[in-house]
C-alpha cells in the first residue's frame, strides 16, 4: 500500500538546545550501552516509515501523522515542531 501523501515536519529554530536533542533522539532513536552491551531503540522515522531530509526536517506519510504527533505530544515536544507542508500528490 502506497501512502497518499507526505507531511513535512520541521523543528522550530527557537527551540531550546535540550528540546532539540530530545526531538532528535525521538525521531532517530538512541543507542544505550549497559555492561558493555549496546541496545538500540528505533525512532519515529523508522517506526512510521518516515524520511529524514535533514537534521531538523522530516517527512511522514499522511496516514501516520496523527500517531507521530500523538507520540510527540506525550513527550511534550509537539509545541516545538512545525508542520510546514502537506503534500497530497501521488509520489513515486
Amino acid at each position: 500500500m502506497k501512502p497518499s501523501g507526505y507531511v513535512l515536519l520541521k523543528v522550530a529554530q527557537n527551540a531550546p538546545r535540550d528540546v532539540k536533542i530530545r526531538i532528535y533522539k525521538t525521531m532517530n532513536g538512541t543507542v544505550v550501552t549497559i555492561k558493555g552491551k549496546r541496545y538500540r531503540s528505533k525512532g519515529l522515522v523508522e517506526l512510521m516509515d518516515g524520511i529524514k531530509i535533514s537534521g531538523s526536517l522530516y517527512a511522514f506519510p499522511l496516514e501516520k501523522m496523527s500517531k507521530v504527533m500523538g507520540e510527540l505530544s506525550e513527550r511534550g515536544l509537539d509545541t516545538f515542531v512545525e508542520i510546514i507542508n502537506m503534500c497530497t500528490c501521488e509520489c513515486d
